[in-house]
């Protein structure tokens, strides 16, 4: 009988030690990921903070009479900033919401084409480029926390991890695609 509790007390001791190893790794890979989604947010908040130095680049050396046939793009533009700073958490709307603004943004440097002064600004070059940089960053960052993403909601998934995650409330997470 004394042998039974000393497997019964040994098998519980197990679970336990297993149930907080789990717990462990589903908590380490909850944090990178939220890590990592701060710092995609980061760049995209860095971009959302140029677009108005964009806009004023372009206001400043399109023709007045021109600028009407832009000021609708230009509208589109400063109101989906303003939709896109408002939103932290990711999801589908932050998702379209931050394609559009891509969108609109790769539209008002396609201005720049038909205006010739406004093509050989040199602020409109700099903002154009570093434009692109931020765009190759956020992919790096989109691709990392999508990878990070994906590898937590497999483990979540897994037979003896499916129960410590469903009980902490791990839910699944969703994949952020971008461009």
């Amino acid at each position: 009988m004394q042998n039974l509790i000393f497997l019964g007390a040994g098998i519980l001791i197990l679970l336990i030690f297993f149930f907080s190893i789990v717990v462990i790794r589903l908590r380490s890979m909850r944090d990178e990921i939220n890590l990592d989604w701060y710092n995609l947010l980061d760049k995209l908040q860095y971009r959302q903070d140029l677009v108005p130095n964009l806009i004023e680049t372009v206001r400043t050396f399109v023709d007045k009479n021109e600028m009407m046939k832009y000021n609708e793009l230009i509208n589109n533009v400063i109101d989906i900033r303003a939709k896109a700073a408002r939103m932290e958490l990711p999801g589908s709307e932050k998702i379209v919401i931050e394609h559009n603004l891509s969108k609109l943004i790769e539209k008002v440097f396609a201005l720049g084409e038909n205006h010739e002064d406004l093509r050989q600004s040199t602020n409109f070059l700099e903002l154009k480029k570093e434009f692109s940089d931020i765009r190759n960053g956020i992919e790096i960052l989109v691709v990392n926390y999508n990878n990070k993403v994906r590898k937590h909601n497999r483990v979540r998934k897994m037979p003896y991890n499916f129960l410590p995650a469903v009980l902490l409330g791990y839910k699944k997470k969703k994949i952020f695609d971008f461009e």
